[in-house]
Order: C-alpha cells, then sequence, then structure tokens
C-alpha cells in the first residue's frame, strides 16, 4: 500500500535539488510540481454540473476520486510518495483533506525576495517591479505558493519545515530529518554524484518553457552567490520585505 505525502514549497526554493537527492532513495519518490490538484479540482467541478446532478451518482463519482491518488500513482513503483504542490490553498486543501483525512506536509521554504531575485536573475524581463508584482499575484507562482504554505501553518496542519540554507549547508541531517518525519529508514545520501532530477523514469523538459529552471549542479552542493540589490530594485525590497513567515 502506498503512502501519500506533500511538499508545499515556494518555486527557486531547491525543490529540484531535493528531489535529486531524495530520489537516490528505493523508498520515496518526489514529484515534479503535480497535476492532481487540478485533477482533483476538475472532478470536484464536474460534480456541480448539472448532468451530474441531474443524476446524482454519489457512490460512482466517490469511487473515482477516492481512488485518485492510487489511479494516478500505479506504476510507480516505490512505497512512498511526496506530491509536489499547491496543495495548501484553501481550496486545495479541503478537497486534499477529503480523500487524505490527515495529510502530512513538508514546507521547502526559502526567504521570498531571494526566490524573486532568482527569477529576475533568470527572466531578465524589461519591467522587473511590474513582473515583482506579478509573480506575487496569489493566482501566479510565487504568490500561490506563499499562501499554500501560510494557510497549512494557520490551520495547523501536520509539517516540518526544512530551510533551503540547511539543505544546502547541512545536507546529510536536513535530508534525515524528512525520513524522520515520514519514518522512513534513512541511508547515508550522495552529495558528490548527483544526478538530474527524474522520477519513474521522466525527465523535465524544459525546452517547452522560456528558460532553463530545473538543471542542477550534479558534481557538489552549494549556494549560487549573489546580491539581490543586484536584481531587485529597492522599492520591491522594501514593498515585499515584510512577507518572510520566518527569519533567517
Amino acid at each position: 500500500m502506498k503512502a501519500y505525502y506533500f511538499l508545499c514549497s515556494l518555486p527557486r526554493a531547491g525543490n529540484t535539488l531535493l528531489g535529486s537527492i531524495l530520489n537516490q532513495s528505493k523508498d520515496i519518490r518526489l514529484t515534479a510540481n503535480s497535476i492532481l490538484p487540478e485533477i482533483i479540482y476538475q472532478l470536484h467541478l464536474i460534480k456541480k454540473d448539472q448532468l451530474f446532478t441531474n443524476f446524482p451518482d454519489h457512490k460512482s463519482y466517490d469511487n473515482v476520486v477516492n481512488n485518485v491518488f492510487n489511479n494516478y500513482y500505479q506504476e510507480w513503483n516505490v512505497n512512498n510518495i511526496i506530491s509536489r504542490g499547491t496543495w495548501g490553498t484553501p481550496a486545495n486543501l479541503q478537497l486534499l483533506k477529503s480523500i487524505i483525512k490527515k495529510p502530512k506536509f513538508i514546507i521547502l521554504y526559502r526567504p521570498v525576495l531571494e526566490c524573486l531575485a532568482s527569477f529576475i536573475k533568470i527572466e531578465k524581463p524589461l519591467d522587473v517591479e511590474l513582473r515583482c508584482n506579478q509573480l506575487l499575484n496569489k493566482e501566479d507562482i510565487i504568490g500561490k505558493s506563499l499562501w499554500s504554505i501560510k494557510n497549512i501553518i494557520q490551520n495547523k496542519e501536520d509539517y516540518i519545515v526544512i530551510k533551503y540554507n540547511d539543505l544546502i549547508t547541512n545536507t546529510n541531517d536536513t535530508i534525515k530529518k524528512i525520513f524522520n518525519y515520514l519514518r522512513v529508514e534513512f541511508k547515508d545520501i550522495d552529495t558528490k554524484n548527483l544526478k538530474q532530477f527524474s522520477t519513474n523514469n521522466i525527465y523535465y523538459n524544459d525546452s517547452v518553457l522560456p528558460f532553463d529552471l530545473h538543471t542542477i549542479r550534479t558534481n557538489k552542493i552549494e549556494f549560487n552567490k549573489y546580491d539581490i540589490k543586484d536584481y531587485l530594485p529597492l522599492n520591491v525590497i522594501k514593498q515585499y520585505s515584510n512577507l518572510d513567515i520566518w527569519k533567517y
């Protein structure tokens, strides 16, 4: 029987690196950013459609929804799956808990301004302030992820926090913390011979994106050092400096 756990994280916070490390294990698989929250939400919308309300076969519908995880991951030959996504937003959390009563969450966290600067560094937008405002909107990638994390905390869900700094500087102990939380036997990890992220023999295809977002160093783990002031205007730094949930 497979067990399912959930990674809620900020983008540019080490998700790909974390996945490359965790997926060394034979007992755990961390997914890429999952489409399952959207699948479950679309199933939820079907229940409101006239076609269903006209003939409300709840038991058959519930059979589909309650088995969505097992069906989706049927071919994954592993016992513990960590699904990455914005599972903590109010709608997603409510739908998730209708399927898995007591979900366990891993929160991977990096200071918001660092994540923002990382995007700007890669994208090089013409209007940096406009792009920052877009990214931090609740419906965009950073804003929605932050909303998801805050809602998990406010609802006092079962979670642990993994900080990006700790993942980089104290990798082995940080990974061990995750294994202990999931109650999976831990074995030392290899930090000098990493592989590009893959799971269930599927790799990222960043050619469909305007930027390469998922290539990691494979020979070592270290900070990609840069000053956020080189990428973020001072007014953006002042405007969003209070968004961090945890101070470093």
